[in-house]
């Protein structure tokens, strides 16, 4: 039903389109056939759009690699075994997603209130239709034309197959609980359609303001400081003044070209003067809370860096740097390594365990002290065994991305086994993209249409195609 009137939708748009370019009397069987195409390659396009909108806010989520919450995806699967705790009327609930985490609050007699795009209420008036579970279609079409509500569904339906966590931001938030009682209540005063906000009114704003009294969202925040770090980096500056003179240079000079050339990356490089300015007179950090043998994490942009505290404001980390393999000028590859000196020596695939200060390491990033203890399974070893085993390490080493990084270094340094967590996620993220139904019907698509383009339709590119759709079917 959702798709038929999705279709609808879609059909009455094209038609509406169609008369305007037809002219009024031509009833042709060529102009009809015409529309049936019309009509078919918009539907196609709606399910590639949704597809695509889902892949690539998927790909967006390589921060996957950090929690937002103090607690570790292993730790969640321990309290999982054990079994969901009991549920009190006004409980704050979370159920993690493949790229957000959906909240919702418990009203009792397994109902859950929670805040939910769904474009159907624009579509049609059937409220059985419209109390049906909200698919991933009605969800992002909800998100596009802005518009949710917050329902009552059953707390099967809200969790949708995953875990269940209960009132996990008790201890992140600021402000205390307040009563079960007025919490549900409140949710239940708002339940009805609303606007909605992907950033500024979501379901974590809608639960925070029924338990803590105010609508904040801990997820807008993350993104927007990501957003934030990604524009006030110096090679924006220069993705800007680049993509500029393509501009200028595919479309002529004109003031709607030039001007943008010049003014865009102007800003960008005042927002990253500003962003030095704040590193230089910013963070202080107290190394009295660092013990030698400490693994100090770093929050970044796509990833997180870590290192291991060897005592006296020193911290040996893996780093990857193209400058060893250019000079041997010790006094310059010892100067802090910039993003230019990390990313060649990525694609060189070569690296130095090396000594930095904690200001050098952290970069003006916050710092976690031994957080990856309650992930790893294994004990951690003593502080002076893991210092001497970083700096036995030192010196340059063969790097890969994947399979030997810092994460690697210090996991070995520390627990005695060169493991990577943010590989493994990596791993699981690119697994659900390429092994899905859909990404087999385009690499079918794709094949037909090559071979079609340059004419090399024969039973081996033929039988190629197939079986490389096939393969990522059944791996699906």
């Amino acid at each position: 039903m959702i798709e038929e009137c999705a279709r609808a939708l879609v059909a009455n748009r094209i038609r509406k389109l169609f008369l305007l370019l037809v002219p009024r009397g031509i009833k042709t069987h060529s102009s009809r056939a015409r529309l049936r195409l019309c009509k078919r390659s918009a539907l196609v396009m709606l399910q590639l759009l949704t597809f695509l909108l889902e892949k690539l806010s998927l790909l967006s989520k390589f921060k996957l690699f950090e929690s937002i919450w103090p607690d570790s995806d292993r730790e969640q699967e321990r309290r999982a075994h054990r079994g969901p705790p009991p549920l009190r009327r006004g409980d704050l609930l979370e159920v993690p997603r493949t790229i957000f985490t959906h909240f919702g609050i418990y009203l009792g007699d397994h109902k859950v209130a929670h805040l939910i795009p769904d474009i159907l209420p624009v579509l049609t008036n059937d409220k059985r239709l419209i109390s049906t579970v909200i698919s991933n279609k009605r969800l992002i079409l909800g998100c596009i034309y802005r518009c949710a509500t917050v329902r009552v569904d059953a707390l099967e339906d809200f969790a949708y197959g995953s875990k269940i966590l209960v009132n996990r931001m008790d201890t992140v938030m600021k402000n205390k609980a307040l009563p079960n009682k007025d919490v549900a209540r409140r949710a239940e005063q708002l339940i009805g359609g609303i606007p909605y906000s992907l950033l500024w009114n979501n379901c974590e704003h809608f639960v925070t303001y029924c338990r803590y009294g105010s609508a904040s969202s801990l997820q807008t925040e993350k993104f927007c400081e990501c957003l934030k770090s990604v524009i006030r980096d110096q090679r924006s500056v220069i993705l800007a003044v680049l993509l500029g003179v393509v501009s200028i240079i595919c479309f002529g000079m004109a003031p709607w070209t030039t001007l943008p050339t010049i003014l865009v990356p102007f800003a960008l490089w005042m927002a990253a003067s500003k962003k030095e300015e704040e590193e230089e007179g910013g963070l202080k950090y107290d190394l009295s809370l660092y013990k030698r043998g400490d693994l100090l994490e770093v929050p970044r942009t796509l990833f997180t860096h870590f290192g291991i505290y060897l005592g006296d404001n020193r911290v040996a980390h893996l780093i990857p740097d193209i400058l060893p393999v250019v000079t041997k000028n010790k006094s310059s590859i010892a100067k802090m390594v910039t993003n230019n000196r990390l990313l060649l020596g990525v694609i060189a695939k070569v690296a130095s365990v090396r000594v930095d200060s904690v200001v050098d390491f952290a970069y003006g990033s916050e710092i976690l002290v031994n957080h990856m203890d309650r992930v790893c399974k294994q004990p951690a070893l003593d502080g002076d065994e893991v210092a001497r085993r970083a700096e036995k390490l030192l010196g340059s080493v063969t790097y890969s991305l994947l399979w030997y990084n810092c994460e690697h270094y210090v996991m070995y340094c520390r627990y005695g086994m060169a493991i990577s967590y943010q590989t493994y996620q990596f791993c699981t993220a690119v697994r659900k993209i390429v092994c899905s139904r859909t990404s087999s019907y385009l690499t079918a698509l794709c094949g037909v249409g090559v071979m079609l383009y340059l004419g090399c339709l024969t039973m081996l590119t033929a039988l190629l195609t197939l079986l490389v759709s096939f393969t990522i079917w059944m791996a699906a």
